[in-house]
């Protein structure tokens, strides 16, 4: 049967064929749906051993999570849509009954609390903000036994460093699910897996990607517990696309050569900081001055992180946006990881969707100002914060 003009459009040039080359990047691909030539592939195919359905797996996706297992040191990982549906997709994983508690920090990313507080209340599941950094933190949760506990490798913005053992020995004493979301040092700097946690979380939007051109997450762990979460993603739809696992991997290739240059750039850049009479403190890992200097010299690998903070003497909403206004190398952007120095006011950025009384009590105030340094010579970074600190005060 000879196949007419339209069918051969459609079909045509949809495999290749007599090439035996691996290609040195993976390609994309962007189908959604394949067609097996036997029923058998593609029953078994449906089941999930071979590509049938994008909302099923997908081969980019697949090759990120691969790689991304590799780097956490686990079993296995599934991607998703965006960090904020891998964070959600733990929560959905628990058991909950009325009554449970779930713990996370104090200090944590806002977006992720407001999500946590909107998710309890549908629950009757209890919320308790916790300053993991303190020395009770693990007495409190063998108290509460809590059914999931949440860490941040470090803070989101306050740049605390827990000691992620500590807090997964008090889990396991408590039968506690332990997560930690490792965004900030990333798989480079953290693998919280090898510390005790059950799961790594990662928004790979940041680090990972390290372009700001794709969104995604990730949550890695044993086979046995991530085979739930993958199932329960083919029900919920939060599949990362082609394009973006693709965009996500490359970046993925030169993790650790940016990561070292990022750290150093980072430490460079907050030694210059902490010389200014303008500045009311730096926070950074790697100071003396901070509190948990010693406990990250002990969890954070290849150095102190990316991320710098500092709080503007006598600054407020309008002073910090004065500041931000004022950058000419650093750009004003609320998110973190591209190679580009990005800096936020975090009152007002990451911190937006908590309560004052929120901010108040995590130590969020509206003189904080939060660096992700990027690849650019790092004393033009230094140079440039702080002439529009000086702007921003109005000097």
């Amino acid at each position: 049967m000879k196949t007419k003009q339209k069918t051969v459009a459609v079909h045509a040039g949809s495999r290749l064929t007599g090439s035996k080359a691996v290609p040195v990047m993976p390609p994309i691909f962007p189908a959604a749906v394949n067609w097996f030539d036997s029923s058998d592939d593609l029953s078994d195919a449906l089941d999930g051993k071979d590509y049938a359905y994008a909302r099923i797996s997908a081969p980019n996706a697949a090759l990120l999570e691969e790689a991304v297992a590799a780097l956490e040191g686990a079993e296995a990982c599934v991607a998703y849509a965006s960090g904020m549906a891998a964070l959600r997709s733990l929560f959905d994983a628990q058991p909950w009954k009325a009554g449970d508690v779930l713990v996370m920090p104090t200090d944590g990313y806002g977006v992720t609390r407001a999500l946590y507080k909107n998710l309890c209340a549908r629950w009757g599941v209890e919320l308790r903000p916790l300053d993991q950094t303190s020395p009770d933190a693990p007495a409190r949760i063998r108290e509460w036994r809590p059914r999931l506990v949440l860490a941040e490798s470090i803070s989101n913005p306050l740049l605390r460093v827990p000691d992620i053992r500590a807090l997964a020995q008090a889990c396991k004493d408590a039968g506690a699910v332990f997560a930690v979301d490792a965004t900030f040092p990333s798989p480079f700097g953290q693998r919280a897996l090898e510390l005790g946690a059950d799961y790594a979380v990662q928004s790979t939007s940041k680090w990972l990607n390290g372009h700001s051109d794709a969104l995604g997450g990730t949550v890695s762990g044993s086979k046995s517990s991530i085979d739930p979460l993958r199932s329960a993603r083919i029900l919920s739809g939060d599949v990362l696309g082609p394009f973006e696992a693709w965009l996500t991997l490359r970046g993925l290739r030169t993790l650790p050569v940016r990561m070292k240059a990022h750290n150093e750039h980072a430490a460079h850049v907050a030694k210059r900081l902490s010389e200014s009479p303008l500045l009311e403190r730096v926070i950074y890992p790697g100071l003396s001055s901070h509190p948990d200097h010693a406990v990250a010299a002990r969890v954070l690998e290849g150095g102190f992180g990316p991320m710098v903070a500092f709080e503007i003497k006598g600054a407020g909403q309008k002073e910090g946006d004065r500041f931000l206004e004022a950058l000419r190398v650093a750009k004003p952007g609320p998110s973190l990881g591209d190679v580009g120095t990005l800096v936020m006011h975090a009152a007002s950025a990451s911190a937006r969707r908590m309560t004052p009384e929120e901010r108040a009590q995590a130590g969020i105030r509206d003189s904080l100002i939060r660096v992700s340094v990027g690849l650019e010579d790092p004393d033009d970074v230094a140079d440039d914060l702080l002439a529009a600190v000086e702007k921003g005060a109005g000097r």
